[in-house]
């Protein structure tokens, strides 16, 4: 069995025709509890947290199957509230159904708000979203990259997990890059390094390349020029073209 990284997915291959791919992530100090942070409702912390793996085998072309939340805060009632948020997530999903598992701590008292998680999802090797970014293709900015309070501020300017579902699905988008910790600019140069290419830049780009994306708040994809009508048309969130490949 061959078991590869790409970009936050390790990549297992486990036949002639198929993928499984694994995503992590994790969130730490937002939530309600006394040491948190950020202040936030616990279950819109579970709904973005579970957003962020499913966004990223999405993104990748893997229909997720499981979703793992290990929760390092008591079930009752901490627990129950991240659970909800992972739930609400998942059954927005039209096309994939999703298995929810996980745990709790019971044995220590704890102050602050803490989950990891992982995502498992499947994929036909000739459907993977890798590796399709050509030369002249337009490279595109969904969503705006936004963390903590301005996450929750600003719900119509992120990206939503159907949002995600949608784009994954589009034949006309080579490949979409979720925004993470390290911004734009660094997740363009990874598309352009896979593909041998580069990014020339627009001029007077509103959108900031070098800001934390927070919880797959954004993403940057790869399009033909002629396609991008149809894209606007079905997504009603901030996007801005950035540059193009060469």
């Amino acid at each position: 069995m061959i078991i590869k990284q790409i970009r936050d997915i390790s990549l297992i291959d486990i036949d002639e025709n198929r993928y499984l791919g694994v995503s992590c992530d994790s969130c730490g100090g937002i939530g309600e509890k006394e040491h948190d942070m950020v202040k936030a409702p616990t279950i819109i912390v579970g709904e973005q947290t579970a957003k962020v793996v499913l966004a990223e085998l999405l993104s990748m072309g893997f229909e997720p199957l499981i979703l793992s939340d290990g929760l390092a805060v008591e079930m009752n009632d901490t627990g129950k509230k991240i659970i909800e948020g992972f739930t609400n997530t998942v059954n927005l999903l039209k096309h994939s159904k999703v298995h929810l598992t996980g745990s709790t701590e019971e044995n220590m008292i704890t102050v602050q708000t803490s989950i990891g998680t992982t995502g498992i999802g499947i994929v036909s090797k000739d459907k993977l979203k890798y590796k399709k970014t050509s030369a002249d293709d337009l490279c595109v900015a969904i969503g705006l990259p936004l963390v903590g309070y301005d996450v929750l501020k600003n719900p119509d300017k992120i990206m939503s997990i159907e949002d995600f579902e949608i784009i994954s699905m589009l034949d006309y988008i080579n490949e979409i890059i979720p925004v993470g910790s390290k911004g734009a600019d660094y997740e363009i140069n990874e598309l352009c390094s896979c593909n041998n290419l580069s990014i020339k830049y627009m001029n007077d780009i509103e959108y900031d390349l070098y800001h934390s994306g927070g919880p797959s708040c954004s993403c940057i994809l790869s399009i033909s020029e002629n396609d991008l009508p149809l894209l606007k048309a079905l997504i009603d969130k901030p996007i801005e073209v950035l540059g193009i490949f060469v």
